[in-house]
């Protein structure tokens, strides 16, 4: 998936240097084009039907820049949401504009899922490519008749061309005046096709060019749903297998992990009874080597046998009391 805003931006960036290159090709053929389209004895009809077809092409252009603008505004949100989405954010909207495309499809599918409802991806794709169509009905109108006004110019001009011939032919006195309205006219009608046919060249390149930002961004709209946004709100027949088997898999390594600290248990028990087998064997010799001592004590002293009963009797009550 490739999201970009360079593609709208690269458009626009065209339309500046164009614009650019048209205003030095003015400055340089400036008289050149005085004559061609005000020199003539019917300018003001010339001028009229040129700058309808040039007023008609930049309300066009302009337009196209408009939409161009905001495709920009559109992929820069498609990024962020993107990211957010990835990064598992909390608020994937966050940074976003509400009414931007992201944003109306995140939250369409959000209610979908909200609601249980099978979500048709499809069927969001084509309501999405109508809306965005509907943005195109002043861009396509002018693409479809700015050809055909410089046409209407030419014909009005030519019009204008055989009544001056006409009139010609009825009065000859004045056959000077009457051939400047004709030469006159036919320049009108000449300049306005290169008018119409120039503009319909330049407008139908962006045209185009717009056309393929908008499909750029629909498509990268698909991707990241299809991608980003679906998988974490699609429970379907296969995710639901996928889940369990992952739940599953989850399940076996926790008792493989209880497995083995039971294991550790069990050897931890044993070698606690280890332990307290070599504790007993220690007091049972601790209380071989008192026996012992006692005799020595015994026979050292030289006590009698009762009295070193009596003598162990009482220290054996005394030590009760000694240890409360």
């Amino acid at each position: 998936m490739n999201i970009t805003k360079s593609g709208p931006r690269s458009v626009l960036f065209q339309v500046l240097i164009l614009l650019l290159v048209i205003a030095v090709l003015l400055l340089m053929q400036k008289q050149t084009l005085y004559d061609l389209y005000i020199g003539g004895d019917d300018s003001r009809m010339g001028l009229m039907l040129n700058g309808i077809v040039v007023v008609v092409f930049l309300l066009g252009l302009t337009r196209i820049v408009i939409v161009l603008l905001s495709y920009a505004r559109e992929q820069e949100m498609l990024l962020r949401l993107a990211k957010n989405v990835k990064k598992k954010s909390q608020y994937p909207l966050a940074g976003l504009a509400e009414k931007s495309l992201a944003a109306k499809r995140y939250q369409q599918i959000r209610w979908i899922y909200d609601h249980n409802a099978p979500i048709n991806q499809a069927a969001l794709a084509s309501s999405l490519n109508a809306s965005e169509s509907s943005r195109f009905t002043l861009i396509r109108f002018v693409h479809n008749i700015l050809i055909l006004i410089g046409v209407f110019g030419t014909v009005v001009s030519l019009s204008v061309a055989l009544v001056g011939a006409s009139g010609l032919l009825d009065s000859p006195a004045e056959s000077m005046q009457r051939m400047g309205l004709i030469i006159s006219s036919m320049s009108t009608a000449l300049s306005t096709t290169i008018t119409a046919i120039v503009c319909f060249i330049i407008y139908a390149y962006f045209f185009l060019r717009l056309n393929d930002v908008k499909i750029h961004l629909l498509s990268s709209i698909e991707d990241v749903t299809s991608l980003y946004i679906l998988p974490r709100m699609t429970h379907n027949e296969e995710t639901m297998v996928r889940d369990v088997a992952k739940l599953t898999t989850a399940l076996r390594q926790a008792a493989e992990r209880m497995g083995e600290v039971e294991t550790r248990f069990i050897a931890a028990g044993e070698g606690l009874q280890a332990t307290v087998g070599l504790m007993q064997q220690q007091v049972s010799r601790i209380d071989t080597d008192m026996g012992q001592m006692k005799e020595l004590l015994r026979e050292g002293f030289r006590l009698p046998h009762e009295m070193t009963r009596n003598n162990v009797a009482v220290s054996t009550e005394k030590e009760p009391n000694h240890y409360e």
